[in-house]
């Protein structure tokens, strides 16, 4: 075989596998959506096909046309079709009482409805997809002329539009299928402009589309590339709801006379022609196009209805199939029922799962410890280790798809199980969080006074609206935000200050349990120690604990008194502070610490490698590909906490207790890793 034709052979495959590839990337979203908005799409389709090929192979397979009156019993001898003949072997749905063939007619009316359609969502689209992208990204006085124009169109009832469009047309050009379509076309012209004009302002305002116009690209490139493609998510689904209201807008146009003329076949014209027969008793000429209307309609309904549960990420998650999380509580391991009044919380076996099309990912994998009045735990690790993930596990905060087993005791009450009543009554009272990026938190349409009055009398009812007033100066002053403040909206505070709100408001009142992620991120250095001494003196009355996830080990050793280490959904060390920063005893905790940049820092040091992937993770130890001081049984088995030293304890085999004999002659690795190294 020449190598010419290896060449080809190998070009051939090659863009077969990418062509395999690139459906397999388009058909993921339709994998991972759920069986119910699967069937809705195939149920829908299934119904679509049908009529497509009714209207595309009906005529030739049917005996009658759909205006035929007359039958050819002879050459040149010409019988007419029996006006209002009830269902029979010749005529299976009966005829008209112009002698029509009504399923002739339903078979015509069906390739009329379906061009219609066609033409009508086309027309809409194109040109009300066009003008929203055009208006939204331009703006100024184009954008407030067609947003004039359209809101003008929008604001007349669509049925009263079609008809005028429908008249004009039939007068000015000739009344036909393409006049029907442009009439219904017309009308929904303003709701693509609107959805996409409203999409488009809001991905122009993006970062990445800003970080395009530094780079000097081209206007229509940002509009193509990166605007476009962002905002036409949404059109789908707009385009099977308006396919379905074209059928019903094409009938009602027939029904009062502004459609296509007759004889063409038209459902609404031959049920407005059957009005008189169902009064006396004559169904069939009404009933089947009637039917063919319905059926129709829900089929391109039950398209759009699964098309959003797959397009929508959110309803996608929702009823991702795949296999399910086990619905029976796992029971926690002995020793979880801890009753010392002296916890703030208490949580054991802690495992944390989210719905994937392939199995389970568990985020959170048997995490357990203890925070008591007065004390903060500060909580480590990379990104995506599930530290944000177990932080709203314990207010149960959880996303679609995901669920909770173990135990979380608050204040000795467990919350796991409870009910979404009483978990409301907890949240923000007995438990509360400062989320990350909390500038973002603030509702844009409230005064900043009016979100501290809302939540403080929703737990205390019997404190009037001036007190919570009062509560919300006090705990504003004490984060550094004049009182006078309270009655501004959150866009007129800067992002450091929208972030001490959102402090405040999880502080006002006293919580037991606070949990921080990330709370002082993007603020300066000064307003940072602030916020983290009104912290220390909220745990300094000894009435709440602090959970303190975050990135930064300064903040920890300033604020902590306990760490806990979190690698791939677990816990891999924890202890106190001084114990954890100067005498770390797990390699990652080792190599975090290595990482950090003080200014003795003359070499920069990183872990090498990236956490595992928590959908396959590996057998054993779930840092061994990472760590320098690996075995060969780190891979076969899961290390066990075990005591390494006075409250500290690590997950690893390097020492007594964790599951594994240490080899003989191995020293485990000590001191401070930033002085003597990993």
């Amino acid at each position: 075989m020449s190598d010419s034709t290896l060449s080809k052979q190998a070009e051939t495959a090659s863009g077969y596998g990418y062509f395999r590839a690139r459906m397999r990337h388009y058909a993921k979203p339709f994998r991972q959506a759920s069986r119910t908005s699967r069937w809705l799409v195939f149920a829908g389709l299934g119904i679509l096909i049908f009529f497509t090929l009714v209207a595309a192979v009906g005529p030739e397979l049917y005996g009658f046309g759909a205006t035929q009156y007359r039958v050819e019993t002879a050459p040149g001898q010409f019988q007419q079709i029996p006006q209002l003949a009830p269902p029979s072997a010749t005529h299976p749905m009966g005829t008209t009482r112009d002698g029509f063939d009504v399923m002739a007619r339903v078979i015509g009316g069906a390739k009329l409805a379906l061009i219609v359609m066609g033409l009508a969502v086309s027309v809409a689209m194109l040109i009300g997809v066009s003008l929203g992208l055009a208006s939204g990204y331009r703006g100024g006085p184009i954008d407030r002329i067609l947003v004039t124009v359209m809101d003008s169109v929008y604001a007349f009832p669509p049925l009263v539009l079609a008809i005028i469009i429908s008249f004009i047309l039939g007068a000015f050009i000739s009344p036909g299928v393409f006049s029907a379509a442009f009439a219904v076309g017309v009308v929904y012209i303003p709701q693509y402009f609107r959805v996409v004009r409203n999409q488009t302002l809001a991905v122009k305002q993006e970062t990445f589309v800003e970080a395009a116009q530094s780079l000097g690209a081209k206007s229509r490139s940002i509009l193509t590339r990166y605007v476009f493609f962002n905002v036409v998510h949404t059109v789908p689904v707009l385009l099977t709801l308006n396919a379905a209201d074209a059928i019903l807008t094409l009938a009602a146009l027939g029904f009062l006379g502004y459609g296509v003329q007759p004889p063409t076949p038209e459902w609404g014209y031959d049920i407005s022609q059957a009005i008189t027969d169902v009064s006396s008793g004559i169904w069939w000429t009404a009933f089947w196009p009637g039917v063919a209307i319905v059926t129709l309609v829900t089929g391109i309904t039950l398209v759009g209805e699964g098309v959003n549960d797959v397009v929508n990420p959110l309803l996608r998650a929702r009823g991702a199939s795949g296999p399910r999380l086990p619905r029976r509580q796992k029971k926690p391991r002995k020793g979880a029922d801890v009753e010392d009044d002296s916890y703030a919380v208490s949580v054991r076996d802690l495992r944390v799962g989210y719905r994937t099309p392939k199995r389970p990912l568990w985020a959170v994998d048997g995490v357990d410890f203890d925070i008591r009045y007065g004390e903060s735990l500060g909580l480590v690790g990379e990104s995506g280790c599930g530290k944000s993930t177990l932080g709203r596990a314990l207010m149960q905060l959880l996303a679609p798809g995901c669920r909770a087993y173990g135990s979380v005791r608050l204040g000795g009450e467990e919350l796991i199980g409870q009910s979404e009543r009483r978990l409301r009554q907890k949240r923000g009272d007995d438990v509360a969080m400062i989320f990350q990026e909390p500038m973002t938190r603030l509702n844009p349409l409230m005064r900043i006074g009016d979100h501290f009055v809302e939540m403080i009398r929703t737990h205390r009812s019997k404190i009037s609206r001036k007190q919570a007033r009062a509560m919300a100066r006090d705990v504003l002053s004490q984060m550094g935000v004049p009182p006078s403040r309270i009655d501004n909206y959150a866009h007129e505070l800067s992002g450091g200050m929208r972030q001490r709100v959102m402090i405040a408001l999880g502080i006002v009142l006293n919580p037991k349990l606070l949990i921080a992620d990330e709370p002082t991120t993007s603020l300066d250095v000064i307003v940072e120690s602030q916020i983290l001494d009104t912290i220390a003196a909220l745990l300094g009355n000894k009435s709440a604990g602090l959970l303190m996830i975050t990135h930064n080990l300064g903040i920890v050793a300033e604020t902590c008194d306990r760490v806990a280490v979190m690698y791939a959904g677990r816990i891999v060390e924890s202890g106190p502070v001084d114990a954890i920063f100067n005498d770390p005893k797990h390699p990652y905790t080792r190599g975090l610490l290595a990482s950090t940049v003080s200014l003795e820092t003359t070499t920069l040091h990183s872990i090498p490698g990236y956490p595992p992937d928590l959908l396959d993770p590996p057998s054993g130890c779930r840092f061994a590909e990472r760590c320098p001081y690996a075995m060969a049984h780190c891979t076969e088995a899961d290390p066990a906490l075990t005591d390494v030293g006075p409250s500290q304890s690590a997950a690893c085999f390097l020492y007594p207790g964790a599951g594994q004999d240490v080899p003989a002659g191995l020293t485990p690795p000590s001191g401070n890793p930033q002085v003597v190294g990993i």
